[in-house]
């Protein structure tokens, strides 16, 4: 009987971690323009129920790139995901948002932390910051590079002024 019952434990444990893995690898894309349009800050590889926050750029839609194992996803009106929403949504596609959004985060069909209360706060510093941007380029090609320390301010005011040009000549530089 023990027998049975530790192959069950150890097939459910499995099963669940296959799940799990479903999700693991989710980008939270924050379009400074509406219907996603121009380029995008990102954060790469999200956890679920992480929240993603922009620190100057308000955000007018969201999209994350895959809904794989997503039961849904929320963008907020703060930096600490909390406070007025913005937007919710459970489908793939870009959403636009009500109003400027600065952070935002899904939550995973099975959470992979549970929640002890239905209140949840955070301080900026359990967020995280985006770690790429991107933008379509003019033959409809997809670019996606990384932000790092010496290139934040650039690309964040190229973002907030709407210049794909910047966005390729710090893109190019990080290649």
């Amino acid at each position: 009987m023990k027998l049975i019952s530790a192959a069950t434990i150890v097939t459910t444990t499995v099963l669940l971690q296959s799940v799990i893995g479903l999700v693991a690898a989710i980008d939270l894309r924050f379009y400074p323009s509406p219907n996603c349009s121009g380029g995008w800050l990102q954060c790469g590889n999200l956890p679920g129920g992480s929240c993603c926050y922009s620190r100057t750029v308000p955000a007018a839609a969201l999209m994350l790139t895959s809904v794989s194992g997503v039961s849904g996803f929320t963008g907020w009106g703060s930096q600490t995901c909390s406070g007025p929403v913005a937007l919710t949504a459970s489908s793939t596609g870009c959403k636009n948002a009500a109003f400027a959004v600065y952070s935002g985060s899904y939550r995973p069909i099975i959470p992979t932390v549970l929640p002890t209360s239905t209140h949840v706060t955070r301080a900026p510093a359990d967020c995280i910051e985006p770690d790429s941007f991107g933008f379509v380029d003019e033959n409809g090609k997809e670019h996606v590079s990384k932000i790092s320390e010496g290139n934040r301010r650039a690309v964040y005011a190229a973002l907030g002024k709407g210049d794909i040009v910047t966005l390729k000549v710090e893109a190019a530089a990080t290649a």
